[in-house]
C-alpha cells in the first residue's frame, strides 16, 4: 500500500494517535462491512485516502472530513476528479453528525468513545476500526468482566456486532494494541425509552456499584439519585429486579428501574 510513501512525500511524521492503515484486505473488510451502495457516507479522519477510494467506488457520497490540513489538502487534489467525494477540513468533535445513511472509519483511538456517543445520539448505521479491547467491551454479555456502563450505553444506541480483529501490523506506525473491526446498527427505538436522562442517570448511578445486588447499590447511590438514605431503605425492595446482580441487567431491565424511580421519586420533583 502506498501510505507510507505518500506520508514520507508530504513530509507528515506520525504523532501519538495518529495509526494509518496499510493493509488492502482490511480496507475492503471494512469497506464491505459498511454496506455502503448508494449511501451518503461520513468517513472520519480520512488521512490519505485509502479507504476514500473504496468508498467512492460504491457511495453516492462521500465526505471525507480530515483536521490536519496537509492531508485535507492531499486529498483535495486526489479527488478533485471524483464528484461525489467532498473533503472538508474539520474537527470531527464540532461536525454535524445528522444526515448520513452511513459511517466508515478508522477511528482516532483517542477520539472513539466521543464518537462514538455522537453516532449513537444521531443514529447512524457504521463500520468503524477501534481498539480491540473496547470493541470486546461494547459487545460484552451480562455478568462479564468486560460488562459495564459502557457496553450499556453502546448497546441502548445499538446492535452492536465485532466482525473481526485487526492486528496492530496492519497500520502505520503500528498502536500499542490490536484493533477491531465492528458493525453498529442504530435501533434505539426498539427500547421504548422516554426520558434519556433519567435512564442514564440510572444506569451511572447502579453501575457505580455493579457487583452489588440492585437493592443495595439503589441505597448506596442514593446521592445520584438525590434522595435521603430512609428513603432509599423504604424503596429499595420495591425496585424492580431488586434481588439481581446490577452486572448482569440488561437495558431493558434497566428501563424498568428508571420508570419506576420516575414514577416513586422524580414525579414529585
Amino acid at each position: 500500500m502506498e501510505v507510507k510513501k505518500i506520508l514520507k512525500e508530504l513530509g507528515i511524521k506520525p504523532v501519538r494517535g495518529q495509526n494509518f492503515l496499510i493493509s488492502d484486505p482490511v480496507v475492503t473488510s471494512l469497506v464491505e462491512a459498511g454496506e455502503v451502495e448508494g449511501q451518503k457516507v461520513l468517513e472520519i479522519g480520512a488521512g490519505t485516502g485509502v479507504i476514500t477510494v473504496e468508498l467512492a467506488e460504491e457511495a453516492e457520497k462521500v465526505h471525507a472530513v480530515e483536521k490536519n490540513t496537509v492531508l485535507a489538502e492531499h486529498l483535495d487534489e486526489r479527488f478533485v476528479e471524483y464528484d461525489n467525494v467532498e473533503v472538508e477540513e474539520d474537527d470531527i468533535l464540532d461536525y454535524d453528525f445528522s444526515g448520513f445513511d452511513r459511517c466508515v472509519s478508522n477511528l482516532p483511538f483517542q477520539l472513539t468513545s466521543k464518537i462514538l456517543e455522537k453516532l449513537g445520539e444521531n443514529q447512524v448505521q457504521s463500520a468503524l476500526i477501534v481498539q480491540d479491547e473496547l470493541a470486546d467491551k461494547i459487545v460484552a454479555e451480562p455478568g462479564s468482566s468486560n460488562y459495564g456502563r459502557f457496553t450499556i450505553r453502546m448497546n441502548y444506541y445499538f446492535i452492536p456486532v465485532k466482525i473481526r480483529t485487526v492486528g496492530k501490523t496492519n497500520f502505520h506506525p503500528a498502536p500499542e494494541v490490536d484493533a477491531a473491526i465492528i458493525k453498529l446498527f442504530p435501533n434505539k427505538k426498539r427500547h421504548g425509552v422516554k426520558n434519556e436522562e433519567q435512564f442514564f442517570k440510572t444506569v451511572r448511578a447502579l453501575f457505580t456499584h455493579k457487583r452489588k445486588k440492585v437493592r443495595n447499590a439503589f441505597v448506596d447511590a442514593r446521592h445520584i439519585f438525590e434522595i435521603e438514605k430512609e428513603t432509599a431503605k423504604e424503596l429499595r425492595d420495591e425496585v424492580p429486579h431488586s434481588e439481581e446482580r446490577v452486572n448482569k441487567l440488561e437495558v431493558i431491565q434497566l428501563k424498568e428501574i428508571a420508570e419506576f424511580l420516575d414514577d416513586e421519586i422524580w414525579a414529585t420533583d
